[in-house]
């Protein structure tokens, strides 16, 4: 197995160089203007000089980018501040652009909407809310330019209130998830005009909060969205046929059509899939020696997609679906149908497939190593001063360095447990392997994260993926202490995603990821604090039954609660089967109970619009229950039901 392809981290001094180092030649525009769209945002963050110069340079390019142009020639490189090319801080990635599906077609479509819809008819100010929004603010603007509209555009965050004059502020940003930041900053605008709000949108239901609240919202539903359009049968023919690079040499294979029950992730969801991931379609591929089932997977099209496409063309292994093609905005692969599930405690051999799988893929996609002088990524000083209630920077530098043990390359998103399987051959594979580039703003790159998150994947403990690890690279290194920290900044990017989801059929396996992750991080909490602190008597930081540092470590349900008092003895007797009836007559159509163990966990049904009255419905449920100790929480709720939980 070979592999030399480095994957070179997108960071603000590479976008910076590389626009630079281009004058006078063409450039393509998406790129261009998404690299200076960086730029600009990062100024805007710092409060460093040349914002209004890279506004500038960003909303030009943004006019020609709407007007139909492909390639743009850059003559104001030398108006690049010098100061971003020497900063190597890694690009914020906006999940619309870079996991989501959103494009830039999105923007001017948005704009469109708003325009046969109006009922203001004066100046306007095009905010877009950093990061996501700020990308698509620009897009707006010139849309709206076109059409005559007195515009300007800037970027906004919470807190911030620019100069709006007399003009209507048209706030854009990100598919809301709760939109309580776009609420806030609508009603905290300054300026007689008001503020409404531009967004494309999953469903209908994510900006009923802002409605209700009598803010003018303008949205673009999923179903058409440019990457969602993409997958129709038409389209994606003509795509493939016209704009896709094949693998194999001969003749391409023709697009016979879509496989029945799975034409268009976005508009029927498919199961196991989220409803904010990137669509996807299956489909059948004519080819010479016949009929070939393929999936066509969205990967963002600009300099987002980089990473993606780059792993699609360059990693061979037996293990993840092969590549058969790549196109702007598409990755076609191998269709994958599960033959069967691991369960919720695969093999021990099963996971020493899955150990060599991550290993593979470090080893095949390495990570250019950041220029000297790169940030520590700032969850590693929050992880720190949450286990040892200090600001000393020692303790950081250490979990740095832990995580550092092994050679950085590109994560292969997340080992959730959902994405293993059996195949009719009886071979692990694993899905989603290119549904997006890595994101987590770039923080962490390391197979760390992947080789912890086994421990909860595989329903595994710490000690025995060290274990496998030591075996495949027997360098006397102790690899529980690295693999403890990494699980814990794993369970930091996953806690507030934790039981997120929009597919009821996947609340309850979400619910059981929770209590699992929860009880991993429990025992990383412990031997981290141990090794930071260098002392066996140091306090436990996060059990499962006591107050754990902020938010960061126990994932926590959106509509809140707060971690029980620790838990007396489990029902006896009788009381086991009243819990059970008590909960199953109270849970009908408002959560999922599952059983794990001597515990009920309790995932909520519907969408997250209905997650706000949860909180009621539990106490109805303490009072239901034999005796209300009995409910307790572990980043879900749970209920007792034997001496131990």
């Amino acid at each position: 197995m070979t592999g030399n392809t480095t994957i070179k981290p997108l960071t603000i001094g590479r976008l910076a160089r590389d626009l630079a180092a281009r004058p006078g030649q063409p450039i393509q525009a998406l790129r261009c203007y998404e690299s200076l769209t960086a730029l600009w945002i990062r100024c805007c963050d710092t409060n460093m000089p040349g914002a209004r110069v890279l506004q500038g340079m960003t909303c030009r390019a943004a006019r020609r980018l709407t007007a139909g142009e492909d390639t743009l020639i850059l003559p104001e490189y030398d108006c690049i501040p010098h100061h971003l090319s020497r900063d190597e801080s890694f690009v914020r990635l906006p999940a619309s652009l870079a996991v989501q599906g959103v494009q830039w077609q999105d923007a001017t479509a948005l704009a469109r909407t708003w325009l046969k819809s109006r009922d203001w008819h004066g100046p306007v100010l095009v905010a877009g809310v950093r990061t996501g929004g700020a990308y698509l603010a620009p897009l707006v603007a010139a849309q709206l330019e076109t059409a005559g509209v007195d515009v300007r555009v800037t970027s906004v965050r919470p807190g911030e209130k620019p100069d709006t004059g007399n003009r209507r502020v048209l706030l854009v940003d990100d598919p809301p998830l709760t939109g309580r930041t776009l609420l806030s900053l609508a009603q905290d605008m300054p300026g007689p005009a008001g503020a409404e709000v531009l967004v494309p949108v999953f469903d209908a239901d994510d900006v009923q909060g802002l409605r209700k609240a009598q803010i003018t919202v303008t949205v673009l539903p999923r179903e058409q969205w440019h990457s969602t359009r993409q997958l129709e049968p038409d389209a994606l023919s003509a795509c493939l046929t016209t704009e896709a690079h094949w693998q194999s040499a001969g003749r391409p294979p023709t697009v016979d059509g879509l496989v029945p029950g799975r034409e268009n992730s976005a508009l029927a969801p498919w199961p196991g899939l989220r409803r904010r991931s990137p669509a996807r379609a299956a489909v059948r591929l004519r080819t010479p020696q016949g009929i070939r089932h393929a999936v066509a997977g969205w990967v963002p099209p600009g300099i987002f997609g980089d990473a993606a496409r780059a792993a699609a063309t360059a990693l061979h292994s037996p293990l993840p679906p092969a590549t058969l093609a790549v196109a702007p905005a598409l990755v076609i692969s191998d269709d994958l149908a599960p033959a069967a599930p691991l369960g919720p405690k695969p093999a021990p051999h099963r996971l020493e497939k899955a150990v060599d799988y991550v290993l593979a893929r470090a080893r095949q996609l390495p990570v250019e190593p950041a220029g000297r002088g790169a940030p520590m990524p700032a969850v590693l000083h929050t992880v720190a001063r949450a286990l040892t209630g200090a600001d000393d920077p020692a303790p950081a530098a250490r979990l740095h360095r832990l995580l550092s043990a092994l050679p950085p390359a590109l994560p292969d998103n997340r080992c959730e447990a959902e994405k293993w399987f059996l195949d009719d051959a009886g071979r692990l594979r694993k899905t989603g392997h290119l549904s997006h580039a890595y994101r987590r703003d770039n923080e962490l790159l390391t197979p760390l994260l992947d080789l912890a998150a086994l421990a909860v994947a595989f329903g595994s403990g710490l000690e025995a993926v060290a274990k496998e690890l030591a075996r495949r690279l027997p360098d006397g290194r102790s690899w529980h202490e690295a693999l403890a920290v990494a699980l814990l900044c794993y369970g930091t990017a996953r806690g507030k995603q934790l039981p997120r989801t929009y597919n009821p059929q996947r609340a309850a396996e979400i619910a059981v990821e929770a209590y699992r992750l929860q009880r991993g991080m429990s025992e990383a909490a412990e031997l981290a604090q141990h090794i930071l602190n260098g002392t066996a008597a140091a306090p436990g930081v996060v059990h499962r039954w006591e107050q754990p540092p902020g938010e960061l470590v126990q994932p926590r349900l959106p509509f809140g609660g707060t971690p029980a008092p620790e838990a007396g003895p489990g029902p006896a007797g009788e009381e086991p089967e009243m819990t059970l009836k008590a909960v199953a007559r109270w849970a009908d159509g408002k959560f999922h109970p599952v059983r794990e163990q001597q515990v009920l966990l309790l995932a909520p049904a519907g969408a997250p619009s209905t997650w706000s009255r949860a909180r009621h419905a539990l106490e109805d449920l303490a009072r239901l229950l034999p005796r209300p100790g009995l409910l307790g929480w572990c980043g879900v709720p749970v209920v007792s039901l034997g001496e131990e939980c």
